[in-house]
């Protein structure tokens, strides 16, 4: 378990030595890297890994753990969003604490009546959020951009054993049937707080994690510790297909 939090002399690796734009987590995915472990430009030029090693798909099918903090992300508030969403062909949820998929797989979250946040397509690496507008002057009347690609970073468990792995850290039944595909929780895993998607991807289950930036690192190595006892760990982005 000591690897887990070795953060010495990390692996030297391209995206984590070169970009000015990294995760909270760089430092973790460097130390665990390996001669597979290849990463993938996003669309706002930022880097992702897009695999760690060669038996990611099956680590991913039991407990996996990406770190998406760099895939582009973005979010509005006010009572024209729905007005900006609709412009731009993306599905509104029917309420707050659900969330839609558009076309290419972008996941729309609506946090409460009049606020939205926007997760970028793992499919265009983003391409459809980065052409969203971020200046109030470029959106409608009372609709406000609001900074959680800045303010928030981007977890995700997959897998079959994932509800068992939250079980360990977070209050809420993270189970199918009782957390389908499209629910929100606004709530707290390991003592902090986090809002939580269920989604799916080419038919792996999967749960976005949005936590303070501050505390990601904290977060990684908490949901590390829980998926070892699944046979989980570390996997990049491709396993989403």
């Amino acid at each position: 378990m000591s690897e887990l939090y070795n953060t010495a002399s990390p692996a030297h690796v391209d995206w984590a030595d070169a970009d000015i734009a990294r995760s909270g987590n760089y430092r973790r995915l460097a130390a665990i890297a390996t001669a597979d472990t290849s990463s993938v430009k996003t669309a706002a030029a930022a880097c992702v890994v897009s695999r760690i090693a060669r038996n990611d798909a099956d680590i991913a099918r039991k407990a996996g753990l990406l770190e998406l903090s760099m895939l582009p992300r973005t979010g509005y508030r006010g009572v024209s969003t729905t007005d900006l969403l609709a412009q731009n062909s993306m599905p509104i949820p029917a309420r707050p604490n659900t969330a839609a998929s558009s076309a290419n797989g972008d996941c729309i979250l609506r946090l409460s009546q009049k606020e939205y946040w926007l997760l970028g397509s793992p499919t265009d690496l983003g391409a459809a959020i980065m052409a969203l507008p971020t200046q109030q002057s470029d959106t409608p009347d009372r609709c406000y951009p609001l900074f959680c690609m800045d303010s928030h970073a981007w977890l995700m468990l997959t897998g079959e054993h994932m509800a068992a792995v939250m079980a360990k850290l977070c209050g809420v039944d993270m189970r199918e049937a009782v957390f389908p595909e499209g629910t929100i929780a606004q709530t707290s895993i390991a003592r902090i707080n986090a809002i939580m998607v269920r989604q799916s991807y080419q038919g792996l289950p999967a749960i976005s994690i949005l936590c303070d930036v501050a505390s990601s690192d904290y977060l990684w190595t908490a949901l590390m510790d829980a998926v070892q006892e699944f046979g989980g760990g570390a996997v990049g982005l491709d396993v989403l297909g």
